[in-house]
């Protein structure tokens, strides 16, 4: 079962929201900084600013991504199947221009006349197949997921919020990913510990593990969607003292249009994970966890009320 965006009452938001997740495309890196690296257990994706460098084609079946925060701001990609043969020059021409003059209407306040402009959506757009990506990734961090990838066009975006409340994936942080027919023959990793993941019974894991290299299985056990019209995720966080939880509960709440803008909050070292996937379905994240305190949290809004965060302790 796919996990696909649909229409709702609740498009206000969801609109909203992806129109609000453009980052400035900042030119600032030379041709050494671009290079990235297909290999055979990993495919590479770097950062540099406001955009995504990677290859432009893969093979299907469980694929690794190794990604490169090296810009000043957190970020993540997420994958969208497209529908069709359609890829990122008709996401760019039938979506771009409704969303970013509907956030023009809203941040002078014309709801309405910003409303308006959510009648010029295509179709298309509500069958978009949501298949996981790279969890939130703080500035000047590297983080690995794995997921399993089937043939066709995917669109990868990252929509956290600029400062001033535009999103990344409008202003450059948009890419497109063609997976192909031949498969890469690869087999999931093995896991050191599982994660479950439900809108029932939020996430769960154990209390406390020891310090050191992990490979994490994130396993939904069910999928919905939420206010904003996604499903839910999983990010690991490295977190100074508990009081920050309620700052990191408030700022993955991206109803709130003043939530999800870059910088995140202080203390606050987000560490990878894995982005929405159907119910059913696994996906893998690799980390190094040092000794302090930690948690597991989904990008939804009010993640605590919905015991969609699970604190442990690393020693």
């Amino acid at each position: 079962m796919k996990f696909k965006r649909k229409s709702s009452i609740l498009i206000f938001t969801v609109l909203a929201l992806i129109a609000s997740s453009s980052c400035k495309e900042k030119k600032e890196s030379n041709d050494s900084e671009n290079k990235v690296e297909k290999k055979d257990n990993y495919v590479e994706v770097i950062t540099n600013g406001m955009d995504f460098q990677t290859v432009d084609e893969i093979k299907s079946g469980w694929t690794t991504f190794k990604y490169i925060n090296k810009s000043f701001e957190p970020h993540f990609f997420i994958l969208e199947k497209m529908p069709d043969t359609l890829g990122l020059t008709t996401y760019k021409k039938d979506l771009f221009p409704p969303f970013i003059s509907a956030f023009e209407h809203f941040g002078k306040g014309e709801m309405e006349a910003g409303m308006k402009e959510f009648e010029k959506i295509p179709q298309w757009f509500y069958k978009v197949e949501l298949a996981g990506g790279v969890g939130l990734t703080s500035k000047k961090t590297t983080s690995k997921s794995t997921i399993f990838l089937e043939p066709g066009t995917y669109i990868m975006e990252c929509y956290v919020r600029m400062p001033n409340g535009l999103g990344h994936v409008f202003m450059g942080m948009i890419k497109e990913l063609k997976v192909s027919n031949e498969s890469n023959g690869n087999e999931p990793p093995k896991a050191d510990f599982k994660i479950g993941i439900s809108s029932e019974q939020g996430i769960t894991f154990i209390d406390s593990i020891k310090s050191g290299n992990y490979t994490f299985e994130a396993i939904f056990e069910d999928q919905k969607q939420y206010e904003h019209l996604m499903g839910h995720d999983v990010n690991l966080v490295k977190i100074e003292n508990d009081s920050l939880v309620t700052d990191l509960n408030n700022w993955l709440n991206i109803v709130d249009f003043k939530a999800f803008r870059s910088p995140e909050p202080g203390g606050l070292l987000f560490l990878g994970g894995v982005e929405d996937l159907p119910a059913g379905e696994t996906g893998y994240f690799e980390a190094t966890l040092e000794k302090g305190n930690y948690v597991l949290i989904s990008e939804i809004p009010n993640a605590v009320e919905r015991k969609m965060i699970k604190p442990f302790t690393v020693y």
